[in-house]
């Protein structure tokens, strides 16, 4: 494996001062830039930033904070809802067009799309039709400016019905069939749909251009965290350093070696901790862990 380790701004949102993804008991105390300024003294490889810290702002602006860490922007992640009918998918397709146009502006290869919010109301097999030729036409705009999308098997609960699990992430791919579209491997994404990390990964492996890593540990009976996801089992989790959850990492980061990946693998921590503490420890700890590979 490369080694090469990036970083996203998500990773801090327990931090931020305004516009935080979560809701927290606290007040934050970094600006979306202090965050791109912190992972720039950082032992890291590059930056996967996300559209809602940055939405309204110039590409140019956020490329050239970029530029003053020292990192490259390896993706830039977003939203857009494609499991929905022709003749009502018309404003998505435009939306992740401009999206697509905003991240080869920012000189990324990667878009990293949420692509679809699961409805009770209709089939999940018919919206990932659906999806399915949603992501095939952008796949193609993609393709057209030198970008590639990108989809992780989800944790996010109301896409995890769609693409949470290895095999409905394998078939979409498939269905897709373009380069222009290609797979996320979340090792600890599999927690929630209750599938072996290591199974997940063979099962996608085909598909896969990008790698997340990242754990988390049960709670405790009684125990009350601020920031937790809840399992499909009904388990409920909460994010740890990388050292400090259930998901044994040394063996996949090693399958994935002898599968031959030499891309990427961004660093999550979706724990509680002040980035500025937490964020250098896990880097030392996923060097540790990559040094054999």
């Amino acid at each position: 494996m490369a080694g090469c380790i990036t970083m996203t701004d998500y990773n801090a949102d327990w931090a931020l001062r305004e516009g935080n993804v979560h809701p927290r008991p606290h007040a934050g105390s970094l600006s979306r830039e202090d965050v791109i300024a912190l992972c720039g003294t950082l032992d890291i490889d590059g930056l996967e930033l996300m559209h809602q810290y940055w939405e309204g702002c110039p590409p140019a602006y956020v490329r050239g904070l970029a530029e003053d860490a020292g990192l490259q922007i390896v993706s830039y992640i977003f939203f857009s809802d494609l499991a929905l009918p022709p003749d009502e998918r018309g404003a998505a397709i435009d939306e992740v067009y401009a999206q697509i146009d905003r991240i080869a502006e920012m000189g990324s290869a990667l878009g990293m799309i949420v692509p679809g919010v699961a409805k009770d109301a209709r089939p999940l097999e018919l919206q990932r039709a659906w999806m399915v030729d949603g992501l095939r036409v952008c796949a193609e705009r993609a393709q057209s400016v030198g970008v590639t999308l990108i989809s992780e098997n989800v944790d996010y609960p109301p896409s995890r019905p769609l693409m949470g699990r290895g095999a409905d992430c394998r078939d979409i791919c498939a269905q897709v069939d373009s380069p222009g579209f290609r797979l996320i491997y979340d090792c600890a994404a599999s927690l929630f749909v209750d599938e072996d990390p290591l199974e997940t990964l063979h099962t996608m492996a085909p598909h896969v251009v990008h790698v997340h890593v990242k754990n988390s540990r049960p709670l405790a009976p009684g125990e009350q965290r601020a920031r937790y996801l809840d399992g499909d089992g009904g388990q409920r989790y909460t994010g740890t350093d990388l050292d400090g959850g259930v998901i044994d990492l040394p063996p996949i980061l090693a399958e994935l070696g002898h599968l031959g990946y030499d891309g990427f693998v961004l660093l999550e921590y979706q724990g509680e901790e002040d980035p500025r503490v937490s964020l250098p420890r896990n880097i030392t700890q996923l060097r540790r862990l990559l040094e054999p590979l």
